[in-house]
């Protein structure tokens, strides 16, 4: 009995040993986590965005969120760009050095028809630009991706807080191995020893300057220099959603609302000539393009075209909708190639830079804006290439990342 007595003592002082402990964990780790977050940047958007603002060369790559709406709503209303460019991730490779004027890539925000409506009024509330450029996703035509264009959907909303989820992703990403004990350590170290740089604001931009750059424009810089292995390596992601008609690649069905326009929701039309119109009353000059595939993407989209109306029929249909579009779905169009793209479905900056030239040779009112001789320098000396070398961004140049055979020149 004594020695039971005895037990149940010792257990009990254990247990408030260990309760006390987990006390004193919880009360260092939280403070901690708080400064970490603040430090990394990961959360960090006014500050970001304030830098940015000024034309410092940061770069933002949260890890804690990729909805980022409210960053580039941010962006925008503290640029106040002459030119803005927007649409789904396909567009955010067009940089400010390509024009003459203020701009930003508000790119990323619209994954939808119903988004981008809500976008650009969001846009507009804030400030009124002189020209838009809109790049178009095919799949945005089709009921399956979005049953009803017209829906009223807000812009969507970043979690960059300091909320519970977010307190728990640096200790996550030390379990699955996404960051070291190094990276958790980086608010003690100086910036020479593995600390956090002051010009990058989140773990992505900390760790391989992935990220936006004040501009709005994506820098896809860990994959293309070898850092990381491409998640599309060789497109073989986007080539088994083609092969499975699923995600975007879905094909078309027969259509009620379809009539003459060769299987293209008639429904869907009108939504994107209502976001058009709008703009236009609005006295705004809009460039409207069709974002390209890869060739290989193409190419595999081809041995089913029947069930793509929405991509190869599209530029006739907005025709008939008096809307003027330029369609880059075939990068060989362009002279580009799949060297050029960092997946099957986003091309890089050289493609960006082609199609803003052939934009601009076809639309001369495009021409005010844009900065000619950048883009004849940049398509001059780095064909082939999907991301322009910048030392700012990073000393490591870009690779035959995809082992397509591509040339890489050095810096």
């Amino acid at each position: 009995m004594a020695k039971t007595l005895s037990e149940t003592v010792y257990l009990k002082r254990f247990f408030l040993v260990l309760s006390g402990l987990v006390l004193v964990a919880c009360i260092l780790i939280a403070p901690y986590t708080l400064w970490w977050l603040y430090s990394s940047g990961d959360v960090a958007v006014e500050r970001a965005v304030m830098a940015q603002g000024r034309d410092d060369f940061v770069v933002f790559g949260s890890g804690v969120s990729q909805d980022f709406v409210d960053y580039k709503l941010q962006l925008y209303a503290t640029r106040k760009p002459v030119i803005a460019v927007v649409g789904s991730s396909r567009v955010m490779q067009f940089r400010g050095k390509y024009f003459r004027a203020p701009f930003c890539n508000v790119g990323g925000t619209a994954g939808s028809l119903p988004v981008l409506r809500s976008t650009i009024d969001a846009m507009l509330h804030t400030h009124r630009p002189e020209a838009v450029i809109i790049g178009l996703d095919f799949w945005w035509f089709m009921p399956q991706w979005n049953p009803d264009p017209f829906e009223n959907v807000p812009p969507t909303s970043g979690s960059y807080t300091y909320g519970l989820e977010n307190l728990k992703k640096p200790w996550s990403w030390l379990l699955d191995g996404k960051i070291s004990l190094r990276d958790l350590a980086a608010p003690l170290l100086p910036e020479t020893w593995g600390g956090f740089r002051p010009n990058r604001y989140g773990i992505m931009a900390q760790q391989t300057d992935d990220g936006f750059g004040p501009d709005g424009a994506w820098y896809y810089t860990a994959e293309s220099t070898g850092q990381k292995r491409p998640f599309d390596y060789k497109f073989a992601d986007t080539l088994k959603q083609v092969a499975y008609g699923i995600k975007a690649f879905y094909r078309a069905s027969p259509l009620r609302d379809s009539h003459d326009l060769g299987g293209i929701s008639s429904t869907h039309l009108d939504a994107f000539a209502e976001i058009y119109c709008r703009l236009k009353s609005k006295g705004i000059p809009v460039f409207v393009f069709i974002a390209p595939l890869s060739t290989r993407v193409l190419e595999a989209i081809r041995t089913h075209e029947d069930g793509y109306p929405h991509l190869f029929r599209l530029r006739e249909a907005l025709l008939a909708r008096g809307i003027d579009v330029a369609d880059f779905t075939n990068p060989l169009a362009f002279a580009s190639n799949d060297c050029e793209f960092f997946d099957g479905f986003h091309g890089g900056e050289v493609t960006y830079a082609r199609i803003l030239r052939d934009m601009s040779d076809r639309w001369p009112a495009l021409l005010a804006y844009v900065n000619m001789e950048a883009l004849n320098d940049t398509i001059h000396n780095w064909k082939g290439h999907a991301l322009v070398y910048d030392k700012r961004l990073t000393t490591y140049p870009e690779i035959d990342f995809m082992n397509f055979g591509c040339p890489k020149r050095k810096p």
